[in-house]
C-alpha cells in the first residue's frame, strides 16, 4: 500500500509578540491540469529538464516523481485565486510586521502573493517556507520583484525534508532567498 501524498501544505500567520496567536489561513484544495496522473509524467525521463546531479537521479524515487508532478501541474488559475486571497489578507492585516509560515503548496501560495507586487509596501512581511521545490515555481509568477528592505523569504530545509538530497529543486535564480538548515531534533 502506498502512503499518501502530502500536498496541499498550510499557511500560518504567526504573531510576533508573545501574546498573539498563530491563524492558520483556509484556502481550497489545489487544483491540476488535466491529464497530470498519466504514468509516462512520473517516468524518469520526463524529469530531464530539472538538471538533477547524477547522484539526484539516483535518489529520485517514484514518491519524489509523483510529488514534483503535483508542482509541475498546478492550475494556474488555482494559485492565482489562493495568492490574491492572502495579498487581501496580509494587506488587510492592522499588523505592521507580518510572520508567515507555510509549506508544500502553501509556500507556492506565499512566493505567488510576494512577486504579485500587490503586497502592502507599509509593511514588514517574512515568509518563512519549507518543503516545496522552488526550482519548479512557476515563472508567470514571478511578476515584480519584492521590496528587499521589507519582504523576505527564508526557506528552512530539514535533514529528513523529502527535498534534502536534491539541492538543484530548491534552487531558483529568479526567488531572492535565504537558507536555513535545520537539525532534526534528537
Amino acid at each position: 500500500m502506498s502512503k499518501p501524498i502530502i500536498f496541499k501544505g498550510k499557511i500560518q500567520f504567526v504573531g510576533v509578540k508573545a501574546t498573539e496567536k498563530k491563524t492558520l489561513m483556509k484556502y481550497a484544495d489545489p487544483t491540476f491540469n488535466e491529464g497530470f496522473e498519466s504514468i509516462t509524467n512520473t517516468m524518469m525521463a520526463s524529469f530531464g529538464n530539472l538538471k538533477l546531479t547524477a547522484e539526484e537521479k539516483k535518489q529520485l524515487s517514484r514518491s519524489h516523481r509523483k510529488m514534483l508532478n503535483y508542482y509541475r501541474h498546478l492550475n494556474p488559475f488555482s494559485l492565482n485565486m489562493d495568492a490574491k486571497k492572502l495579498v487581501i489578507e496580509i494587506n488587510q492585516s492592522k499588523q505592521t510586521h507580518v510572520v508567515i509560515e507555510a509549506n508544500h503548496y502553501g509556500a507556492y501560495i506565499c512566493l505567488a502573493a510576494l512577486y504579485s507586487g500587490e503586497l502592502s509596501q507599509d509593511k514588514k512581511i517574512e515568509f518563512i517556507l519549507e518543503k516545496a521545490p522552488l526550482a519548479l515555481f512557476p515563472k508567470a509568477f514571478i511578476k515584480s520583484e519584492p521590496k528587499v528592505s521589507l519582504h523576505k523569504v527564508v526557506f528552512h530545509l530539514s535533514e529528513d525534508c523529502w527535498l534534502s538530497p536534491f539541492s538543484s529543486l530548491y534552487s531558483n535564480q529568479r526567488i531572492k532567498y535565504s537558507l536555513k538548515s535545520i537539525k532534526k531534533a534528537a
